[in-house]
């Protein structure tokens, strides 16, 4: 479903049960640009019937918020070109030369380097279509501004807990946030867990942009204050015991407040 936010700027609602991941369209007066590929050729086409319908053009350009199969499998089905981060290139370049069929993944899933819901996903959603792996057509080292024609967007690189390879793209105009999975935990830790600096450093980055409203690549959208309540609290749960970092999940069940107390007296002396 294409949710309308503004007159140039579009979202799609997700199907959770296939990893389909929010993708964004921004309408320009010169081109508009579609924000993250979708993960495969189902989401695409009924991404691209829904413009169609709202009498909206096809999109010139495709920019990936980072290298996940379910972000960017569907470029695979776009003949636009694909901007992504210079990393993100090389991480798909990588996924590239594996195989994908039902006994490489469970080899993977057993080694740990994919995790089974995701293979489970990609299976169903391409039982009946091959995986095509485009590669970036146009990677970007350096933080950059494109200007559509009436709005423009930035797009800011990023190394956070979830990857390494992100672009946060901002819609100034807008005064939103497209994250990607930017603000998720690493999924391949057990549990799944932020790292403590990539955490901070994040949500010192994001508290410097004058943004209202992030949309996450899964999920519903976060105003300002649910985003940075949400991280700083998660940041608290982190602490320093027997030399490495902890994730103290019963801190939930306090308020921010309360939490940053206990933190700094009670956990410091366990």
């Amino acid at each position: 479903m294409l949710i309308k936010f503004s007159e140039k700027l579009y979202y799609t609602k997700q199907r959770y049960m296939y990893l389909e991941p929010t993708i964004g369209y921004v309408k320009g007066e010169n081109f508009s640009v579609m924000l993250d590929a979708g993960n495969g050729p189902s989401q695409v086409a009924e991404f691209l019937k829904e413009l169609e319908e709202n009498s909206l053009p096809k999109p010139s350009y495709v920019i990936l918020t980072h290298h996940h199969w379910d972000h960017s499998f569907g470029a695979g089905y776009l003949d636009i070109p694909v901007i992504s981060t210079e990393r993100a290139k090389d991480s798909l370049i990588e996924l590239s030369k594996l195989k994908w069929d039902d006994e490489s993944l469970c080899k993977r899933v057993e080694e740990g380097t994919e995790i089974k819901y995701s293979a489970d996903v990609l299976k169903k959603v391409y039982e009946n279509y091959e995986i095509k792996i485009k590669i970036p057509d146009m990677p970007k080292s350096a933080d950059f501004t494109l200007n559509l024609g009436g709005i423009k967007i930035t797009c800011f690189n990023n190394d956070n807990s979830h990857s390494d390879d992100a672009f946060l793209i901002y819609i100034a105009d807008e005064k939103v946030l497209f994250l990607g999975d930017s603000h998720a935990k690493n999924y391949y830790t057990q549990p799944m867990s932020y790292d403590k600096v990539k955490l901070r450093d994040y949500i010192d980055k994001i508290s410097k942009i004058d943004f209202e409203y992030a949309i996450p690549g899964h999920g519903n959208i976060f105003t300002r204050n649910e985003l940075l309540t949400y991280l700083e609290k998660e940041y608290i749960k982190m602490r320093w015991l027997n030399g490495k970092f902890i994730f103290v999940p019963w801190l939930d069940y306090f308020n921010l407040n309360v939490t940053y107390i206990l933190s700094t007296t009670i956990l410091e002396k366990i």
